[in-house]
């Protein structure tokens, strides 16, 4: 069936958007992993770095921070550096560090291998590196000497007072550095990776619709290829009917006088359905030919009030309000399409004296009501009246409000049915103005 065929298809494109949606998603998680991943090393090698160069400033500095003082870039990376016991008790310290503490504060056992950590704080933008255990072992022999003397420190060497005894004592450093760029590319990647993924749901799901659409276009140019074999047949057809229904015409007129009175009322009968079948004939070629036809300007009153006197032998129209403008249509396709709604009129059930055409300004354009008495219309059938085929009535061919809606459209104009206050129909077409875009 062709419903569940659209199922499988439906649920099928789903599928294929959800692989897509996992593969892309995977593979964009795998970059800003990667991306991650190499500016964490960064840091992490800067913070190297800045503990490199902080020992080797011991070299002519008293402690660190007379070295972080002297250099104007490490006083702008530096927060502090401290040195702490076993206990976590502090040894040393230079700008904002903890008054105490032991690798239990970073959640790390003191047991096992050394410890080397980097802890991100995202509160100050920085990066803490933890060395633990610190060793600092006995202070150098002078040079050309095998064996330190008391008091003795080896040219160039740091003063013993700071590395050999002061961190001597320590146990575990702690160095914190600024490192703004790499906080502020993790947070561009926090913001960025679900934008990227949303933005990748929202291609995925608009190339799946296209897909879906493109499907739907070719089953409509398939169906309108047939459409118009079966137009090019109808219209065929419409037009080969005519020829025998003159044939027939011409030979029940001749029966009509040859006939004896008692079959007149057969040969009634056989008019009569002759004239239904040229009439749904008609109404198929108006149907099947183009509905635009030759537009021109001119007055849809005088139409109406043709209309009317031909379809019901006296004035019906009238413009109460205000005179219509001028419209641009084809005048035989507008006499079409009024004949068609009087026509309905006339068949609504109510009396003749309750058919009118009301004509008017509306929106920059014109309108044209054409009223009855009748039974009235609901709403789902006045949904339903234009199209082709659909009739309500036990003889009708459900092709003269279909033409009237492709006739009505074509000009650029609107056409409506609905019920009228009081009791019966009213059809509303609405027709743009002379010089207005149809």
């Amino acid at each position: 069936m062709p419903g569940n065929k659209d199922m499988r298809k439906s649920l099928a494109s789903i599928g294929l958007a959800a692989l897509a949606f996992g593969l892309f998603s995977g593979l964009n998680a795998a970059i800003f992993k990667s991306m991650a991943e190499r500016a964490r090393l960064e840091s992490r090698n800067d913070g190297e770095r800045t503990l490199n160069l902080l020992l080797a400033g011991l070299r002519d500095h008293d402690d660190f921070g007379s070295a972080i003082e002297s250099v104007e870039s490490l006083r702008q990376k530096v927060l502090g550096i401290g040195a702490y016991a076993d206990d976590g008790t502090k040894a040393y310290s230079w700008g904002k560090v903890p008054d105490s503490y032991s690798l239990s504060s970073a959640g790390e056992s003191l047991a096992g291998e050394p410890v080397r950590l980097y802890v991100e704080n995202r509160e100050n933008d920085s990066l803490v590196l933890i060395l633990h255990p610190f060793r600092v072992g006995p202070p150098p022999p002078p040079d050309g000497s095998t064996k330190a003397q008391p008091g003795a420190v080896a040219k160039g060497s740091p003063p013993s007072g700071f590395l050999f005894t002061t961190l001597k004592k320590a146990e575990l450093v702690y160095l914190e550095i600024r490192d703004p760029s790499y906080w502020r590319n993790r947070r561009a990647g926090e913001i960025l990776f679900p934008i990227i993924e949303l933005a990748l749901a929202a291609m995925i799901a608009f190339v799946r619709s296209l897909i879906l659409r493109n499907d739907q276009y070719k089953r409509r140019i398939e169906e309108q290829k047939s459409l118009v074999v079966l137009g090019t047949a109808a219209s065929t057809l419409a037009h080969e009917i005519k020829n025998p229904l003159l044939s027939i015409r011409l030979q029940t007129g001749i029966l009509e006088k040859t006939c004896p009175e008692s079959a007149r009322r057969e040969i009634g009968i056989i008019n009569d359905e002759v004239e239904r079948l040229s009439y749904l004939s008609h109404r198929v070629g108006d149907y099947l030919r183009d509905p635009a036809g030759n537009p021109r300007s001119f007055d849809p009153l005088e139409i109406a009030r043709e209309v009317g006197q031909r379809l019901c032998g006296r004035e019906i129209s009238s413009a109460p309000d205000a005179p219509p403008p001028a419209v641009l249509v084809d005048p035989e396709r507008l006499r079409s399409v009024l004949e068609n709604l009087v026509r309905n009129a006339l068949e609504s059930g109510g009396p003749e004296e309750g058919v009118a055409i009301e004509l008017g300004p509306h929106e920059g354009g014109a309108r044209i009501d054409v009223l009855d008495r009748g039974a009235g219309i609901d709403a789902e059938t006045a949904a339903k009246a234009f199209d082709p085929f659909f009739t309500t009535k036990s003889r009708g061919t459900g092709i003269g409000l279909a033409v009237c809606k492709r006739f009505v459209l074509a000009a650029g104009g609107a056409i409506s049915l609905e019920a009228r206050p009081g009791g019966g129909c009213r059809a509303r077409v609405v027709l743009p103005a002379a010089g207005e875009k149809v």
